[in-house]
């Protein structure tokens, strides 16, 4: 392998191992809340989904390790790439800040995680396009379906806020699952793409 390829394996590689991790993080996020509405059974979900998110992490580790073996020198695609996820971003979160700012304004605390579920399902379908990944648009209706049903939930019966942050959490800690699984399957394939020796 020629510097040039080692350089662009480098790049790609680099840039898909940490988010194995930011996956995981965001997974416990969603499902801690199945312990406070659930009982028991929640406590289990939320202990299998730590299981998971810590062999998630283990993974992503190892591929950050292998993956600063290369040296990593920004392409143009690769900032292309960045400036877009940085605009996507820049909507994104200012977005979900008003959104929470105005729920808590007309008092409507219970609909926050499923808003911020609505927003980061919808924050899937650009980043399909930047990325030129399909698995985006398969993963963004998870959260969305999720946050509409624990909406109408809040809406239309009686159940507590942390039973309608766990449903809502449902499709975030899924999502946040798959796309932490996906990560660890693209880091492999890349590596096999280009003839890279991979542990």
């Amino acid at each position: 392998m020629d510097n040039d390829t080692k350089q662009e394996f480098g790049e790609i590689a680099q840039n898909i191992a940490p988010y194995g991790i930011m996956m995981a993080v965001f997974t416990l996020f969603y499902s801690v809340w199945f312990c406070f509405a659930w009982g028991n059974l929640g406590r289990i979900l939320f202990a299998l989904t730590v299981a998971y998110g810590v062999c998630i992490v283990f993974l992503s580790i190892k591929n950050i390790k292998h993956a600063k073996r290369f040296k990593a020198v920004p392409s143009k695609e690769g900032k292309k790439i960045a400036k877009s996820m940085t605009i996507v971003s820049a909507i994104t979160y200012p977005a979900m800040t008003v959104c929470v700012v105005m729920l808590v304004a007309f008092h409507l605390e219970k609909l926050i995680l499923p808003a911020v579920t609505f927003v980061i399902g919808l924050h899937f379908i650009p980043l399909g396009k930047i990325m030129n990944r399909k698995i985006d648009y398969f993963i963004a209706p998870v959260p969305i379906v999720f946050s509409l049903v624990a909406s109408y939930l809040a809406f239309t019966t009686a159940i507590s806020w942390v039973e309608v942050y766990a449903v809502a959490g449902i499709g975030g800690a899924c999502a946040t699952m798959i796309y932490g699984a996906y990560m660890l399957y693209a880091y492999k394939k890349v590596a096999q793409k280009y003839g890279v020796e991979y542990p």
